[in-house]
């Protein structure tokens, strides 16, 4: 499959970002407990990646190195979803999805270190923006306290570091064999989780019918393809770039949950400010490193 060019990628990347936004709403409106929550949307995708590995006949050999790495990438998937709907249930939909904003931040951290360049000003100095208009994104009156803050921020953290490392490994292999891997390692992390909280557990049986239809909605329409998504975005452009766009994942969530939940999502001046903010710093991006990913990926690899 030949990479896109920057024009398909941009494309491609805001409809994966746009996709995303409905994963918050459906973490809100899936009854059961973060955990539970995580462990099916994984076990689901690792099931329809491995049909799709089989039936393409892609083969699911790899090298110990990139196991390795695949481990890694697993781990940290884990972690963000756990914390990033640990935080949904906890602190609601708009202080998850607005700390996922500081992805911008750590990404211009991560990325040099993966990719072994210098840290670029300009780069960390678009992250600060973006954390401001964070903040004119949080509302005051939600008077959420510092576990909540936490859970988002921690789910931000590992989000930027899979994000950076999968920049680079998406250069080396098919992304439907390499999310496989990936994601059977974040099944066994969070299947680790329940030995802390056993209580959380749900037997399939268990479950309510609209429970399993959300969870195939989460897991195919909103991880499958949208991953696939990324990963060949990731062949083109930056991880710095998606990170960037993905900040847009708060406005299309914040939007939803408006409509879907009136009673629990106002929305205020703030809101529109930094959505402003954090739209302008997109296009501002997008418009700036146009046509200029592809030499940087090829030396990168």
């Amino acid at each position: 499959m030949h990479p896109l060019t920057s024009r398909q990628a941009h494309a491609l990347m805001h409809l994966t970002v746009f996709v995303w936004g409905f994963t918050a709403i459906l973490g809100r409106l899936i009854s059961i407990s973060a955990v539970a929550l995580v462990w099916y949307r994984i076990v689901l995708v690792v099931a329809v990646m491995g049909a799709l590995v089989a039936w393409r006949r892609l083969g699911f050999s790899v090298g110990r190195v990139l196991l390795r790495r695949f481990a890694l990438v697993g781990a940290f998937v884990a972690l963000h979803w756990l914390f990033f709907y640990g935080c949904i249930k906890y602190a609601g939909v708009s202080v998850a999805v607005l700390c996922l904003s500081t992805i911008t931040f750590f990404t211009a951290v991560f990325e040099p270190l993966v990719f072994k360049r210098a840290v670029s000003p300009v780069e960390l100095l678009v992250g600060l923006l973006v954390m401001g208009g964070v903040s004119l994104l949080v509302k005051v009156e939600t008077g959420t306290d510092t576990l909540g803050l936490a859970l988002g921020l921690l789910s931000a953290l590992f989000s930027a570091a899979f994000g950076a490392l999968n920049g680079r490994l998406a250069r080396e292999v098919r992304a439907e064999v390499m999310t496989f891997w990936e994601l059977s390692f974040a099944a066994v992390v969070t299947t680790l989780a329940f030995a802390v909280w056993p209580q959380d557990f749900v037997t399939p049986t268990a479950l309510s019918v609209t429970d399993v239809g959300l969870l195939l909605a989460l897991a195919v329409g909103c991880t499958v393809l949208p991953w696939l998504w990324s990963l060949r975005v990731l062949k083109t452009l930056s991880p710095y770039t998606l990170a960037l766009a993905v900040n847009l994942e708060p406005v299309y969530a914040m939007v939803l949950a408006y409509f879907l939940f009136p009673g629990s999502e106002q929305l205020t001046w703030r809101f529109y400010a930094g959505a402003a903010l954090l739209v302008g710093l997109v296009a501002a991006n997008s418009w700036l490193k146009r046509g200029a990913h592809a030499p940087a990926a090829a030396s990168a690899g």
